[in-house]
């Protein structure tokens, strides 16, 4: 494991995914990501226009990365491990986006 903005510091900003509805959450939620550091944080099932507010799952702390596994662990909890589908790009519309366990984010 090490500091995901060492392994790569186009990680390095404020991400989000798009509004979709949750059953879980009962209405249109979206997902944050944070990666700043020691105040790098994960938010998922958030109020769609309010960042990590009412998130049904929230983890903060350093983000860490393991390239043999392409895992994400944000904070010191093991238990909930994210994989890296894709690592940062510019998508054809412009825009940075990388992909976590299937959900496309882009940064703002």
């Amino acid at each position: 494991m090490q500091d995901l903005e060492k392994y790569n510091e186009d990680f390095k900003g404020d991400w989000k995914s798009n509004v979709y509805f949750s059953p879980s959450a009962g209405d249109s939620i979206r997902n944050y990501l944070k990666i700043d550091g020691k105040n790098s944080a994960f938010g998922l099932a958030c109020e769609k226009d309010n960042e990590f507010t009412n998130c049904l799952y929230f983890q903060s702390g350093k983000a860490k990365f393991n390239k043999a596994s392409n895992g994400l662990q944000v904070g010191n909890s093991v238990q909930i491990i994210y994989r890296v589908d894709q690592e940062p790009v510019i998508n054809s519309s412009g825009e940075w986006q990388i992909i976590i366990d299937s959900i496309i984010y882009t940064k703002y």
